[in-house]
């Protein structure tokens, strides 16, 4: 894939609620960032489709499970857990040479040593 922006779930429910615009840029969401969203709409089929048709989803095949699995055991090795969430939408990412937009990126910078990448934007406060 790769030169697409993976939206993490934040900058997604930023956008939502009008604080914010996001990049004329090919977007994509993981499956995880998918869930995350609708758990939290009252019209759960609805919020599924318009972010389907709004977005590419992308859903965790081999290459995103095997990277989230090592990442997880070096993390863990070293102490460091994070939400198993996270660890997957960074290893889709990662797998699919994708820019991760966050607002959350102190959380997130520890897996840039495992390839994360991220899209600069500045946010307002």
């Amino acid at each position: 894939m790769g030169e697409g922006i993976l939206v993490d779930t934040d900058v997604l429910i930023d956008y939502t609620k009008g604080f914010i615009d996001l990049p004329k840029k090919q977007l994509y969401i993981s499956e995880i960032t998918l869930y995350e969203f609708i758990r939290g709409c009252k019209d759960v089929r609805k919020a599924k489709e318009l972010l389907e048709s709004a977005f590419i989803v992308v859903f965790h095949d081999n290459d995103v499970l095997v990277k989230a699995s090592e990442i997880w055991i070096e993390l863990r090795r070293t102490g460091e857990l994070i939400d198993e969430r996270d660890i997957l939408i960074a290893s889709v990412a990662i797998s699919k040479n994708f820019k991760l937009l966050t607002r959350n990126v102190k959380h997130f910078k520890r897996l840039g040593r495992f390839g994360l990448k991220f899209y600069d934007m500045v946010f307002s406060p």
